[in-house]
C-alpha cells in the first residue's frame, strides 16, 4: 500500500445543469461547468509538510484542497487551501464544497473512480464539520444531500472605496474591454468598491448581461496584478446589475495563474452582502438585517463553463457606530449551496513529490 499513501480527487463544485437537463441528472455531469477543485486524501500514516502540501498545489491547474482530521477532535476535518502557485490560503469556498460533498461520498466516489451521477435520490442529510487550517478555531458545518453541498458561515462584512492611490475606473475598465458608458450608474453605490467576506474583490456593476460578457481577460497578468494591488484587491467582480435574482456574473483574478474563474464563492458572498447592505439602508421597506434574501449567482456563462451558486444572507447585523474599523459593515449569517460533481480518483506516493 506504500504507493497509495494520497489520495486525489478531480471535483468540480457549483456546477450548473444545463438547460434542458434535470436539477442534477447527466447532463450536468457532462456540460463541463463548475469550478474546478483537486482534493487530496492523505492516508493516516502519511505526514505531510508544508512544502508538500504545496508541491502538491502546484501539480493543480486550479484550486487544491487537503483534508486531514482533526488532532483534537476525530469528528472534525481539517482543510487547507491552495492557490496553483502553492501559496496557501485562509478559504476557498468553492474547494470547501467540493471537500465537505467528498467526505460524505468517499466511499461511492472512490469505487466509482469518480464518475458518478449527479442526481441522487437519497434524500438523506449528512453533517460535515470542519476547521480551516489557517484561522483553527473556527468550526463551519456543511449540509450534504446527494451531491448537494451547503455551507454556512458567520463571516464579518467589510467594504471600501477603490478610487484611491491615482487607481481610476476607467483604467481598470480598459484593462478588460469595456468603459464607462457600460457601467449602472444607478448602482453608483457599489461601483468600484472592494467588498469582503473572506478576501476583497471589487464589485463592477454592468448594465447588462450582453455588456458583461462583451468584457475579455486581461492579457497582461503582471500589470493587471499591479493594478489590483493598488486598490488592495484580489481581483475584479462583475455582475449585471439589471438582474437581482438571477445575477450572471464574471470574475478576473489579481494573481492566480488563470484568466478568469467560472465561478467564486467569496465573491459572489461579497456581492450578495453587499446588495443586501444597501436594501437594509433603503427607504423601500427593505431595511430589516433579519430578512432572509436568497439569490443565485451565474458565473462561469462567457467561459463555456456554467456555474450556479445559490447564496443565502439568514441574517445581517450592522456594525456599531463606535467601532474603530471604519471599513467594518457587519457581520453576517451566510449560506452557499451547490452541485458537485466528481471526475476522476487517483492515488500517489509522497515520494513523488520531492
Amino acid at each position: 500500500m506504500a504507493a497509495r499513501q494520497i489520495l486525489k480527487v478531480s471535483a468540480r463544485a457549483f456546477v450548473s445543469p444545463v438547460v434542458g437537463g434535470s436539477s442534477g441528472g447527466s447532463a450536468a455531469k457532462s456540460s463541463g461547468g463548475g469550478n474546478p477543485v483537486t482534493i487530496f486524501s492523505p492516508s493516516p500514516s502519511t505526514k505531510l509538510t508544508p512544502e508538500s502540501r504545496s508541491r502538491l498545489a502546484q501539480t493543480c491547474t486550479w484550486e487544491s484542497v487537503v483534508v486531514d482530521p482533526c488532532q483534537e477532535d476525530s469528528t472534525v476535518s481539517r482543510f487547507s487551501f491552495f492557490m496553483p502557485s502553492g501559496e496557501e490560503v485562509s478559504f476557498c469556498a468553492h474547494a470547501a464544497i467540493g471537500a465537505c460533498s467528498f467526505i460524505a461520498n468517499k466511499t461511492s466516489v472512490i469505487s466509482a473512480d469518480g464518475n458518478l451521477p449527479m442526481n441522487s435520490d437519497d434524500d438523506e442529510q449528512e453533517v460535515v464539520t470542519f476547521i480551516a487550517a489557517q484561522e483553527r478555531y473556527n468550526k463551519y458545518n456543511a449540509f450534504v444531500r446527494g451531491k448537494e453541498t451547503e455551507l454556512f458561515m458567520d463571516i464579518e462584512h467589510y467594504e471600501s472605496e477603490c478610487d484611491n492611490n491615482g487607481s481610476s475606473l476607467s483604467l481598470f475598465l480598459k484593462e478588460i474591454g469595456l468603459n464607462e458608458d457600460d457601467i449602472n450608474n444607478d448602482a453608483k453605490a457599489t461601483t468600484f468598491l472592494n467588498s469582503s467576506v473572506a478576501r476583497p474583490k471589487t464589485l463592477i456593476p454592468v448594465k447588462s448581461a450582453d455588456r458583461l460578457h462583451a468584457a475579455t481577460a486581461p492579457t497582461n497578468a503582471t500589470k493587471f496584478q499591479q493594478m489590483c494591488e493598488s486598490i488592495d484587491s484580489t481581483g475584479l467582480y462583475l455582475y449585471d446589475s439589471s438582474s437581482t435574482t438571477n445575477i450572471e456574473c464574471r470574475q478576473f483574478p489579481k494573481s492566480s495563474g488563470y484568466a478568469e474563474d467560472p465561478a467564486t464563492g467569496i465573491a459572489a458572498g461579497a456581492l450578495v452582502a453587499s446588495l443586501h447592505c444597501r436594501s437594509m439602508n433603503s427607504n423601500d421597506g427593505g431595511g430589516d438585517g433579519n430578512r432572509v434574501q436568497s439569490t443565485t449567482i451565474l458565473q462561469g456563462t462567457a467561459m463555456g463553463r456554467p456555474s450556479k451558486i445559490k447564496v443565502k444572507i439568514d441574517d445581517y447585523i450592522p456594525t456599531s457606530s463606535s467601532t474603530s474599523d471604519s471599513s467594518h459593515r457587519g457581520t453576517v449569517k451566510i449560506s452557499y449551496t451547490g452541485l458537485v460533481a466528481f471526475d476522476h480518483v487517483s492515488y500517489l506516493d509522497e515520494s513523488e513529490l520531492s
